[in-house]
Formats: structure tokens, sequence, C-alpha cells
């Protein structure tokens, strides 16, 4: 089961999701008739499908959902982009560089929900200091394994805010690298079938790195690489196989951000796409054609 603080989510197979439920508190400020005219677009179902935003350090994808085929536009950031298309639904990714996890899965103790975060806001205060006693948490525990991952880089209450005012729905907050991973697995069906394998997601100079177990996440971590090139990525993907299922282990990496991308041959790794793209490759696009109403 996966679920955050305490709303209960999708199965296993489904999302890792952050809180966005707008509080009525929030609901409040809208004005007047912005929010009379909200409820009638939500009766007569004429809020269209959801646009899709992926937000990092220095601002915001965007891909729109009447153009399957378009590439991704770049904003400032989530507010400006709110601004910009009052009355939009939005369903958001964040990157790795905006999100905080726990390395060590081991010293996560076999709790309940409530306990699992607890245990693991701690351990994000004891590391991060006090701020991260707000951050909002996902936690995901299945047969082999759980995990916790913090939303690091967004305020998430102040979102919500601000889309309220703006009549900006949010629909979903997710970890990008998970999006990717479910992606990876359509893409190429043996990482549903090994016993131990790996996706690296790479962002740049961040990677995700996401051990699988049958197909089902059984340990993710966060990395920062020497720099945005193939060879720190090679070696961090040395040191990641030593640390956990071999050498053998199918490994899959996509991304896009580093500088000599465009030629991977020496990763001993199924590349998909390019790795050198200054946005996130269009494959990996999110579908952003699901009905919202």
């Amino acid at each position: 089961m996966l679920s955050h603080n305490d709303t209960p989510l999708l199965s296993a197979a489904g999302d890792i999701r952050f809180d966005v439920i707008v509080a009525e508190a929030i609901q409040r400020q809208i004005k007047p008739f912005r929010g009379w005219s909200r409820q009638l677009r939500h009766g007569l179902g004429l809020r269209g499908p959801a646009h899709a935003l992926l937000a990092d350090a220095d601002g915001v994808w965007a891909w729109t959902p009447a153009n399957r085929y378009a590439a991704a536009t770049r904003h400032g950031g989530v507010r400006e982009w709110m601004r910009a298309h009052a009355g939009a639904d939005v369903r958001l990714w964040v990157s790795s560089e905006l999100t905080q996890g726990i390395d060590d899965i081991a010293a996560l103790p076999a709790l309940h929900d409530a306990g699992l975060r607890s245990h693991a806001r701690q351990a994000f205060v004891d590391r991060h200091g006090d701020a991260a006693a707000a951050w909002p948490l996902a936690t995901w525990h299945n047969d082999v394994a759980r995990g916790v991952v913090a939303l690091a880089g967004i305020d998430l209450d102040a979102l919500r805010r601000h889309g309220a005012q703006n009549d900006v729905r949010i629909r979903s907050v997710e970890p990008w690298w998970h999006h990717a991973v479910l992606e990876s697995k359509r893409c190429v069906p043996v990482l549903a079938r090994a016993g131990n394998a790996h996706v690296c997601v790479v962002e740049g100079r961040v990677a995700a790195w996401i051990a699988l177990s049958k197909g089902v996440m059984s340990h993710v971590r966060h990395c920062v690489l020497e720099d945005a090139s193939v060879g720190s990525l090679r070696a961090l993907m040395a040191r990641m196989k030593a640390d956990q299922a071999g050498d053998d282990a199918p490994t899959v990496v996509l991304g896009q951000g580093l500088a000599d991308g465009g030629d991977t041959r020496q990763l001993d790794a199924l590349v998909l796409g390019r790795l050198d793209g200054a946005q996130p490759p269009q494959w990996l696009r999110p579908c952003t054609q699901s009905e919202v109403h």
C-alpha cells in the first residue's frame, strides 16, 4: 500500500503522491464569482484534461493537453504558470532535486504508516534541521520494502493557496522518478520479471537510483554526480551496483541533462533515448489526456 500523511492512496502498482487536498479554509479564499464559476464548470463537466507540469530548481516544464506531440515549454515557476492559466487543472511532478529520501531503508521500522512517518520525519529533522518538520511526506510499502519521500523544495501549502486564488486545481503532486520508473517498466518488460534490477533516472547532476525486485520497488536513493557527464554517471552506477544486487542485475537508464549524454556506449546499461537533452525526453511526456472533471 501507498499513503501520504493520513490519506490512503493507491495500490503498490499506482502512484506515489503527496497530499494535494485543498483545505476548506483555502477554498473560502476564492472570490465569490470565481467560486460560483468553478462550481458551474464542474457541474457541466467543462473542465478539460489536466495540464502536466514538471517542477525543478530552476522553474517548470509544461506540456499542453491539446497537442500530444508538442515539446514542453519552459516557465519561471509553478506560480507564474498558474497566473497565466487560471481555471486549469494540473498534475504536478517534482524533480529529484526537490525531494529528499532516506538512504538507509533497513533503519526504517516495520511500523504502521503513522509510525513510519513519525520515525522518518524525525530522521529528516535530525539530518536537515527544523525546516524538515513541515515537509510533506509520501510513504510506500510493499512485500519487499518500505520507504519515505519528502517534498523539500516546494512549499505545498503556499502553492495550494496560490492555486485557489487563480482557480487552478492541483490534482496530484508526484516524484518525477516514479513516473519515469513506470514508463521504463512499460518499455522494458524484463524489469517486471527480474529478481533484481535497477532504474537510474538522470536529471543533470541529480540522479535517482531505484532498485527493483520482480518489478516492485525495494530501494530508492537520491544521488548527486560529480559533474553532469557520462563518466560521473558510470562511476555512480558502479558504486550503486556494488552496494546492492551486483553487476549482473539488468539496469535501465533514462533522463536528460548530461553534457555528453549523446554517446552512452561506455555505460553498462540499457539507455532509453539520449541523455543530453535540455528538457525531459518527449517520449517520457506525462499523460495529460485523463479527464479530471
